[in-house]
């Protein structure tokens, strides 16, 4: 049996079987050309979506506040022309509100989760382009790849996305963490070849890093540079440069503001 590749329109392989929230038997295939690894259509999402977040995702905040500190860094240093971002898929807001924290003008997108830290700034899909589009953790989840890349790409020329790289030879469902069978979220399963595609296909520069953080830049960044700025023990020095002013205060000021009109 074979599909047709998500990613580049190739031919997908029968690639390997699997159990997910541990009682669904499911197929997963390979692509011969991208690599990229798909389940089959995947008729559980409603069930694996009964919270949007799940359980089992304890890095959750300790993610948010390594991919801050990253991102902060890279804005600062790699690509200082950046000015307002928004964060696709984010979640609880975290991350837009600790990036804020940081000085940075974040918005925040989900439509599928509820916006706990980042309120009155939430943002649709077509209302303005932004400099950049963070998406972490979102690649995986994508039964429909082109679709959320269409709107990565109308809401942003930058991105800077997470997820882990397929390693080489892939790794069979119960060898490697990342499949997450326990949680059925983790549908589609990006190789290196399988990001150069879509960098191709939407002409942007890609630089991968070993920390799970890609960038995909509508001009060529220095890869040596990021790189270094991602690895987190090599790059403390540099915190203070060009560092921002929080807009926790303001942020704070607007908020109450906002409260005081709806209870005039």
């Amino acid at each position: 049996m074979a599909m047709d590749c998500l990613v580049c329109n190739g031919r997908s392989e029968s690639f390997a079987r699997a159990t997910i929230l541990a009682r669904h038997e499911i197929e997963y295939f390979r692509c011969s050309d991208c690599e990229f690894i798909q389940t089959e259509t995947p008729y559980w999402l409603d069930e694996a979506y009964d919270s949007a977040i799940v359980s089992t995702d304890v890095g959750l905040v300790g993610r948010n506040a390594a991919f801050s500190k990253i991102v902060d860094r890279t804005l600062r240093l790699v690509m200082p022309g950046v000015q307002a971002s928004v964060d696709y898929g984010g979640g609880y807001g975290m991350f837009t509100r600790m990036m804020r924290d940081r000085g940075h003008d974040f918005s925040h997108y989900d439509p599928y989760c509820e916006n706990l830290f980042a309120r009155g700034y939430e943002v649709q899909p077509g209302a303005k382009q932004f400099d950049l589009v963070t998406a972490f953790e979102v690649f995986e989840h994508m039964a429909d790849p082109h679709k959320d890349l269409k709107t990565l790409d109308a809401l942003g020329a930058n991105w800077i996305i997470s997820t882990r790289i397929v390693p080489d030879p892939a790794p069979q469902p119960d060898q490697w963490w990342y499949y997450v069978l326990e949680g059925g979220q983790h549908i589609a399963l990006w190789s290196h070849r399988a990001l150069q595609s879509i960098a191709s296909q939407y002409k942007r520069h890609l630089t991968v890093t070993r920390r799970g953080m890609h960038v995909f830049s509508q001009e060529k960044l220095n890869p040596f540079l990021l790189r270094t700025v991602v690895r987190n023990r090599s790059i403390r020095v540099f915190d203070g440069f060009r560092k921002r002013k929080s807009l926790l205060q303001a942020d704070a000021q607007r908020a109450i503001e906002r409260t005081r009109r709806r209870v005039a």
